[in-house]
């Protein structure tokens, strides 16, 4: 059997030199996958940070409007908006030193996560973007690669500073996760209703009427954003719509009326977004889980495009690999089943720091690739350089067995 239809690559910022003059890091990301493009539907989302640069978009007037983006390993969260920067970066770093350096852990967080640091200071805002865009467009149209390109959603303000979750709507988004190594507040809860907000959106001109449910702003307003930057869709980041991530035990009550505003985000989205993609990263379990614990439903399956099958080596439960791929695989959706080299966001190099979890993600590749529409990676680490080749070369062929 051949290389699966699809190859969906994560890419971040962090790959360009300078964020205004991007050709040379598109060129050189083109090149180094050039391999597993060829013959396949190539998928490129755009990580820009946690997507609150799509929930604050203004529309064509804010274009030089600035926002932060992923530019930190392990972005160590301020609770008091910049007020205690250093500080939130000394406790995760003492934390860290404590736990690793002195204390030897070669599991779990912070030591997959390494030292809070910042990797660049540069600027970004809603022009640079658009350029970024484009200049993916354009090589890939002098390559004669049909790209599919999508921006990044993320469910909380894991990455960077997210004004919108933290600042402007924290009545929706008072959840916790671990971010790592310290917990974090700001993931959005989108059967919550918001406050009156009178600050004009793409999506949202006139402001945000009170008691408008988080699902519905952001299914509008993502459609706002990807429609005015000719996007083709977006990536929902870590099970976005279902609180209470990564593991069931962290799951609120399931109610009646959580369901259905569940289900009323992902059908308000899916209505919203037209012929664009919606493509939705599962929660680590199986679907049967995701049904009965979560609060998905067939309707809220049906609304998607593709669905990647979780198995990032931090986080994932083995044994619930194979169970899960199984679960998605007869879905309308595509499925794309991720392996893990590096992480944009994270010091963690999987094929060093976790080869159990590593070899396991091929074998079961390997064995079950019958099940798989596509293969998902991220494509850059936290330093912003390429997945090593002959790593790359080592899964890809597995592939042309």
């Amino acid at each position: 059997m051949t290389m699966p239809h699809e190859v969906c690559l994560w890419v971040t910022p962090k790959i360009f030199d300078d964020l205004r003059a991007p050709a040379a890091g598109v060129e050189a990301f083109f090149d180094h996958h050039e391999e597993w493009i060829a013959g396949n539907d190539l998928t490129v989302v755009f990580c820009a940070g946690n997507g609150d640069h799509v929930l604050d978009w203004r529309g064509p007037h804010g274009v030089d409007e600035t926002f932060d983006w992923a530019r930190y390993n392990a972005y160590a969260w301020d609770p008091e908006g910049g007020k205690t920067f250093e500080k939130s970066v000394r406790d995760h770093n003492a934390n860290w030193l404590e736990r690793v350096r002195e204390g030897g852990e070669r599991s779990s967080n912070p030591y997959s996560a390494g030292p809070m640091m910042v990797l660049s200071e540069q600027t970004m805002d809603y022009r640079t973007l658009a350029g970024i865009y484009a200049a993916l467009r354009a090589e890939a149209s002098r390559r004669g690669i049909r790209l599919r390109l999508l921006e990044y959603l993320e469910p909380g303000p894991e990455f960077c500073r997210s004004e919108w979750k933290t600042v402007r709507h924290p009545e929706v988004a008072a959840a916790r996760a671990d971010a790592g190594g310290h917990e974090i507040p700001g993931l959005i809860d989108v059967t919550l209703p918001l406050n009156h907000d009178p600050r004009a959106y793409a999506g949202w001109p006139d402001g945000i009427p009170a008691g408008t449910l988080a699902g519905e702003f952001v299914a509008r307003q993502t459609a706002a954003f990807v429609a005015d930057f000719e996007v083709d869709g977006v990536l929902l980041g870590n099970q976005f719509g279902l609180l209470g991530i990564w593991h069931p035990d962290n799951a609120p009550e399931l109610t009646a009326e959580r369901r259905a505003g569940i289900q009323a985000f992902f059908t308000g989205l899916r209505a919203a977004m037209g012929e664009r993609q919606i493509y939705w990263m599962d929660s680590y379990w199986r679907a049967d889980v995701e049904r009965e614990v979560w609060g998905m439903t067939d309707e809220c399956y049906d609304a998607l495009d593709a669905i990647i099958v979780s198995t990032f080596a931090v986080l994932v439960e083995r044994t619930e690999i194979i169970p899960n791929l199984r679960s998605k695989a007869d879905m309308r959706a595509r499925t794309l089943y991720a392996v893990d080299f590096v992480d944009p966001w994270y010091a963690y190099r999987t094929h060093l720091d976790d080869i159990r979890s590593y070899e396991y993600q091929r074998e079961v590749l390997r064995t079950h690739r019958d099940l798989t529409d596509g293969v998902t990676f991220f494509a850059n680490d936290t330093f912003g350089q390429f997945v090593p080749h002959a790593r790359l070369e080592e899964t890809r062929r597995l592939l042309n067995v």
